[in-house]
């Protein structure tokens, strides 16, 4: 059996909300004193530079759409954490891969809402994400009899559409607080919002279902649910699952992982993913975002244990790295699990390439998740 090893990232990931010299991908200036005025507004430039980086890292959107910002993933009040806690929990567990995690390929947020910009297909079969979105968001009571649970969201209520029924406007009912969040088709899919409705309507109808994101008040069905998790959703679980809804595309942007999972269990985020490219520099650059001093999580890295290769071999299979990040609470509790698993879902890489073609991920993030080199060595491993 392979011997676990542990291993520090970066001494910026075991710090937080300080100024730091380590160098870190995207680092924290220093003070600036004794600084020319030349060199004080080039220093103001590169902070700037690498805040827009950030944010774009974050949310999955050009640098060409940056605009002037103040926190490049501003914390969500208390009723929209509580809304995206959900949607991260809802969503974190799809049943077939999609071009970008979770079936979102770009975001946008504020304090008090967030937009997400969702893939248009889910899968080998191409089946509707916007479809999926609502199956997986909208609140529908039990068939009488059947024993399920609630389905979707308690709470969550359909608003209306914009943009010409591109956009479907979401809210929490009344005495939930103020939450919204928005969800914009993906540019070329000829339905909208209202078509994929009815569509995800019916079938909640035909499976004896009662669709309950219509109504103005609270279900009994909902309350039952509030009275039963609510509480402990409104701890630290909420302000970290809505932190890490917020920079979702990073396990795009910085780690190129294939698939990715994410689930609450008790006060803790469990992050499973597998990539086709397992090397140190994945996963730490992935780190050294979720835990920047000043724009990460509230996170300490606490433990990290890698198998990846060292120099002398480009590749390592067959392991998982595994990480454990701690809250910065008093309690020091962990907040996040990440695993990394450096193996197929099956004898190769061909299945989850086909799946993601067709599913409508880009060409160049292909070449970057799956490295001719690393198909190559894997394929070599299996022959020896």
């Amino acid at each position: 059996m392979q011997e676990r090893k542990e291993r520090d990232i970066a001494p910026a990931c075991t710090t937080k909300n300080t100024t730091s010299s380590s160098p870190v991908f995207i680092g924290v200036p220093g003070s600036g004193h004794g600084m020319s005025g030349r060199q004080a507004m080039s220093r103001r430039s590169s902070w700037e530079s690498r805040k827009h980086h950030y944010w774009s890292d974050c949310t999955g959107n050009s640098l060409r759409a940056s605009r002037r910002i103040g926190h490049p993933a501003p914390p969500a009040a208390d009723a929209q954490a509580l809304l995206e806690s959900w949607v991260l929990e809802q969503l974190g567990l799809s049943p077939d891969l999609s071009a970008h995690p979770f079936g979102v390929a770009s975001l946008t947020c504020s304090a008090a809402s967030l937009t997400l910009h969702l893939d248009p297909y889910l899968g080998r079969e191409r089946h509707s994400f916007p479809e999926h979105c609502l199956h997986r968001l909208l609140p529908a009571a039990p068939a009488p009899g059947s024993g399920d649970e609630l389905g979707g969201i308690p709470g969550l209520r359909v608003g209306g559409t914009e943009a010409g029924g591109r956009k479907l406007r979401l809210h929490m009912v009344d005495g939930l607080g103020p939450a919204q969040l928005t969800l914009a088709l993906p540019p070329g899919l000829p339905e909208t919002w209202p078509a994929v409705e009815r569509r995800h309507r019916s079938w909640v109808k035909g499976h004896g279902m009662r669709p309950l994101w219509a109504t103005p008040w609270l279900d009994y069905e909902e309350s039952d649910y509030l009275d039963a998790c609510l509480a402990r959703a409104r701890s630290a679980r909420a302000t970290m699952g809505s932190a890490l809804l917020r920079r979702l595309a990073l396990f795009h942007t910085s780690a190129a992982f294939y698939r990715v999972r994410c689930w609450d269990e008790g006060d803790t985020w469990k992050i499973d993913a597998c990539t086709a490219n397992p090397s140190t520099q994945g996963h730490d650059q992935l780190l050294q975002r979720l835990c920047h001093p000043r724009w990460g999580l509230p996170v300490n890295l606490a433990h990290a244990f890698c198998h990846c290769a060292g120099h002398e071999s480009p590749y390592a299979w067959g392991h998982t790295c595994a990480f454990y990040l701690d809250g910065l609470e008093p309690s020091g509790a962990e907040a996040i699990y990440l695993r990394v698993h450096a193996s197929p879902e099956g004898r190769d890489h061909d299945r989850q390439i086909e799946t993601l073609r067709r599913a409508g991920a880009p060409k160049e993030w292909m070449d970057r998740a799956f490295p001719t080199d690393a198909l190559q060595d894997h394929r070599g491993t299996q022959r020896r």
